[in-house]
């Protein structure tokens, strides 16, 4: 219901969308995304210290969640302006969101966490459908988006191709409204003191993160990366000399 409902007001036809349908609908979508996950942070944090109890990880998975939607919403207003009605709907969903969310989060945080999972299961099915018709010819996104260049923000923040173009966004868009959904579909199963079970792959995340970052251990990957394929030549040439 609350998907037909949203197609419905944002103009949204899902067999052959038009570019500026899915404009309104990405940035009413994003800045609805960017709430429950700082919302449940901010619940959580202040439990922590109310309490004088740990947290067990999850903060961080939330404020990388919520940080996340709100660079998915940049990342489209490069792509697509917002007019005064947008940006009036996007205000009055913000503070109606706000009091619904942190109210649920209080009384029941599963079921905000269950709610969560399943916008992102509608954010993720949209994505879908966008690279879909985006990549299929005669559809309108094919006519207006399929040679689109990526923004220069997208290309930073997941350290794409310099080249690529705005379907490669929507694609690495698709793939992190995927993971929001799994976990917050973890969470709405496990108890609020359980472990949080992606802490290791933040702490991978991190050093993928300092390695890119870092020049010096950029170039020495690099540099070992060419002697390795280099020796791997150098031994296939060997091998086919003496065999």
């Amino acid at each position: 219901v609350l998907y037909n409902g949203f197609n419905f007001v944002t103009g949204f036809n899902k067999i052959n969308p038009t570019a500026k349908s899915c404009a309104w609908r990405l940035i009413i979508l994003e800045s609805v995304a960017g709430v429950p996950g700082m919302v449940a942070a901010s619940m959580r944090h202040f439990r922590s210290l109310r309490t004088l109890r740990r947290d067990h990880g999850w903060i961080h998975t939330l404020l990388e969640e919520a940080e996340n939607e709100r660079m998915h919403l940049l990342v489209c207003l490069k792509m697509f302006d917002a007019g005064y009605f947008t940006r009036t709907m996007v205000l009055a969903a913000q503070y109606t969101m706000l009091g619904f969310l942190s109210l649920t989060y209080i009384f029941n945080p599963k079921s905000l966490h269950r709610f969560v999972g399943y916008l992102e299961e509608t954010a993720s099915d949209t994505y879908a459908n966008l690279i879909r018709c985006t990549k299929t010819p005669g559809t309108h996104l094919h006519q207006e988006w399929s040679n689109a260049k990526a923004p220069a923000m997208a290309i930073n923040y997941w350290k794409m191709n310099e080249d690529a173009k705005w379907v490669d966004v929507l694609k690495n868009i698709f793939a992190d409204e995927t993971n929001h959904r799994d976990v917050n579909h973890t969470f709405a199963s496990m108890a609020s003191d359980d472990p949080n079970p992606y802490v290791t792959k933040h702490l991978e995340d991190a050093a993928k993160a300092w390695r890119l970052n870092d020049p010096a251990i950029s170039r020495h990957e690099r540099s070992s990366k060419s002697a390795n394929v280099a020796n791997g030549s150098e031994s296939v040439a060997h091998s086919k000399q003496f065999s």
